[in-house]
């Protein structure tokens, strides 16, 4: 017996927007039925790119429209709480982009939502599919290099993210835009969870330039098993570097170490009167007709398999709201230069 495909509305026509929207647009297994965006050009330019039927600028109108599924969320990290909440009240499956919420309070309330409907809710933390990540998260549990003593992890973006890319920068910081892809990286990798953190942020460069966030947040972090974890969420990086985004991260242990540097790998290099620049190999990469390529369009597409063939979700609420709660302390350490206890 054939399966109908899953008819899936995207909110957001932004850089991420438009990937979720390729992958429905690509998959045998999917409809992009109709697409939602605030900016009525932004929406129609949208639908138009992908041959979507229906647009609109209101999500509570569109999730109004018969035969709507599932509903993806790539919208700025502070607007996800109503959207979600409200997509699954509306009996909808739902995907939505990190962070889950940008407090512990709503967070919550998203977790009451998932809890008292049948559909599914997946976030999307598509690091756990990138190939290098996941690969360390094998070693680790394999025990290749032991028990993990400290570790080290790097996620940051050039001036140009918060300056061009993110109109809505102000409202958001490197720590929830990037850290709650590190954060739940390390959870990943490690297998546990955070139980204290200590952090500082430094700001004033972004804010004279405009942007009313902070500069960098530096934190540590202990986790359950004694694995303590630095990490760096920097929106300052100079804007010659190769790419946009730096992500590294090191793991130490009792019988060895293992490094990852999926971003500045230098496979690819182009000089053409910009500077040296790389290229994206593992994010996105081309395939043929019908496939989606590149862990970040991977990602979305496992969505899909948890809600057609109920396979495992890649993250759920629980990953979302322990990545928030962690997030949330370290704002409130670097808030009082004090240490914050997690219990969850």
């Amino acid at each position: 017996m054939t399966q109908a495909p899953l008819n899936v509305a995207v909110i957001g026509s932004g850089i991420w927007g438009r990937q979720h929207a390729t992958v429905f647009s690509t998959l045998a297994s999917t409809n992009l039925v109709a697409v939602c965006d605030i900016d009525e050009v932004r929406a129609v330019a949208m639908a138009q790119t992908f041959g979507v039927p229906h647009h609109f600028t209101d999500y509570r109108k569109m999730l109004e429209m018969d035969g709507i599924d599932a509903v993806t969320i790539a919208t700025p990290d502070y607007t996800h709480t109503p959207l979600i909440v409200d997509a699954l009240k509306a009996g909808k499956h739902v995907l939505s982009e990190k962070p889950l919420a940008t407090s512990v309070e709503e967070g919550r309330a998203i977790r009451s939502a998932a809890a008292a409907s049948d559909r599914k809710l997946m976030v999307d933390f598509h690091n756990r599919v990138n190939p290098a990540v996941a690969s360390a998260k094998e070693a680790v549990a394999d025990g290749a290099i032991g028990r993990t003593i400290h570790a080290n992890g790097r996620l940051s973006n050039t001036t140009f993210v918060p300056l061009e890319m993110l109109t809505w920068a102000g409202k958001s910081s490197a720590l929830w835009f990037l850290g709650s892809h590190l954060i739940d990286a390390f959870r990943f990798i490690l297998d546990d969870e955070v139980t204290r953190v200590f952090a500082m942020k430094s700001e004033g460069h972004l804010k004279s330039l405009g942007v009313n966030t902070a500069d960098v947040h530096l934190s540590m972090l202990e986790f359950s098993k004694g694995t303590i974890v630095n990490i760096e969420n920097s929106w300052v990086l100079s804007p010659d570097n190769p790419q946009i985004f730096d992500l590294e991260i090191g793991l130490i242990g009792e019988k060895g170490q293992i490094q990852l540097n999926p971003s500045h790998n230098g496979a690819y290099r182009e000089m053409i009167g910009k500077g040296m620049k790389y290229r994206d190999l593992f994010g996105v990469i081309p395939t043929g007709v019908g496939r989606v390529g590149g862990f970040t369009l991977e990602s979305i597409a496992r969505f899909v398999d948890a809600v057609l063939t109920d396979a495992p979700l890649l993250a759920d609420v629980e990953d979302g709201l322990r990545v928030t709660q962690v997030l949330a302390a370290i704002e409130s350490s670097a808030h009082t230069g004090q240490p914050v206890d997690l219990a969850y």
